[in-house]
């Protein structure tokens, strides 16, 4: 007996080697580089905007409403808590009047200012007051928004821009409340619940 097989033997396959690719822009190594440009530059306008949007929004300016606390109720000519406010929110005991360049400057004369110091800003802070509201004098010395009653000692009965003559623009039987800047005055009567 013979051990060689009479089947046919299948000649080994050819294998056609695959071409090396070529250094092309569209070769992974080199899309590589371009992958970590694009991420890097998400990163910086994403970083950048973040700031931006937190110093945007923290920023308070002429005319903005805030909500004002001194950060040491010991210290009151110390650094205050100043947070941002709708002018229309019962928080907003005050508006800025002014911004002061150095700390040693002074809040005009005419008119109730609170000089306050946050986060390294002076600024000249005045009562948030609004025609038609009510307030009362709170400990602190800031006017607080409330609903007006019988019990309200205070209502805006009337508020005008601009500085005109003295005793020409309120009612009778109110008193005027002047501020220089900006230029105002709020005419203070009583509720007439009271």
């Amino acid at each position: 007996m013979s051990t060689e097989s009479t089947d046919p033997v299948e000649p080994p396959a050819v294998v056609t080697p695959v071409p090396e690719e070529s250094e092309t822009d569209e070769s992974p190594k080199n899309n590589n580089w371009l992958k970590f440009v694009i991420v890097g530059v998400l990163a910086i306008v994403l970083v950048g905007g973040g700031v931006w949007a937190l110093t945007a929004l923290n920023s308070t300016g002429v005319g903005d409403c805030v909500s004002a606390s001194p950060k040491d109720v010991d210290k009151p000519d110390g650094d205050w808590n100043i947070s941002s406010k709708s002018c229309g929110d019962v928080d907003a005991t005050h508006r800025v009047a002014a911004m002061l360049k150095n700390a040693e400057d002074q809040c005009p004369a005419e008119g109730i200012y609170e000089q306050m110091q946050s986060d390294g800003k002076t600024m000249c802070l005045m009562p948030n007051l609004a025609e038609g509201n009510c307030y009362t004098s709170s400990d602190d010395g800031a006017f607080k928004k409330e609903a007006c009653t019988k019990d309200s000692p205070v209502k805006i009965v009337k508020k005008v821009d601009g500085l005109p003559e003295e005793g020409t623009v309120c009612p009778e039987g109110s008193s005027e409340l002047r501020f220089t800047e900006p230029a105002s005055v709020y005419c203070m009567g009583v509720h007439e619940g009271s």
